[in-house]
């Protein structure tokens, strides 16, 4: 009976910190963003060539963009304010962590196939309610968070992406 006990302690432990595998502490900071990945080739600046790569098909001033995420649960995100001659925006949020349900659905072999997990998920808020942003985070160290979500690449279209940020020093 002390043996099954101390194993189910045990896979408890693994299970809870298989979900608890991040601290709010390690995204606290000024992140300025490296690089955005899409799965698919798109063409954003209607140059007539198709890019995996957003940092070829971004222009100047939306390469600038970072996002600073405050130990009060509150966040920012600059877009443009880094480079001259690009209209600046910054946007207020709240944001959270938590586990979260994410479907995926593709088709394999001509069959349907939806894929469940419960990944880590950052959250942005807006103050007004209105607006939220959802990144399923795929990692982060002092020096680098990776996200996975939807980049806008038209007016009314958006593309699945991995965004890369890396942590600046104030």
């Amino acid at each position: 009976m002390k043996r099954i006990l101390a194993s189910c302690v045990v896979c408890f432990f693994f299970i809870y910190t298989l979900y608890a595998q991040y601290d709010t502490s390690q995204f606290t900071g000024l992140w300025v963003l490296q690089s955005v990945k899409f799965k698919k080739p798109v063409d954003l600046n209607k140059d007539g060539y198709r890019s995996s790569d957003a940092f070829w098909e971004f222009d100047e001033c939306r390469k600038d963009q970072q996002i600073e995420l405050f130990p009060d649960y509150s966040a920012k995100t600059y877009l443009g304010t880094s480079k001259s001659g690009c209209t600046n925006e910054i946007k207020q949020y709240r944001w959270n962590l938590k586990e979260e349900l994410v479907k995926e659905v593709k088709y394999e072999l001509g069959k349907r196939v939806v894929d469940e997990r419960r990944p880590t998920v950052l959250k942005l808020n807006d103050v007004t309610g209105n607006d939220a942003r959802v990144f399923v985070v795929i990692g982060v160290d002092e020096n680098i968070l990776t996200l996975k979500g939807l980049v806008k690449t038209g007016v009314n279209t958006t593309e699945e992406a991995i965004l890369i940020y890396r942590k600046r020093k104030k």
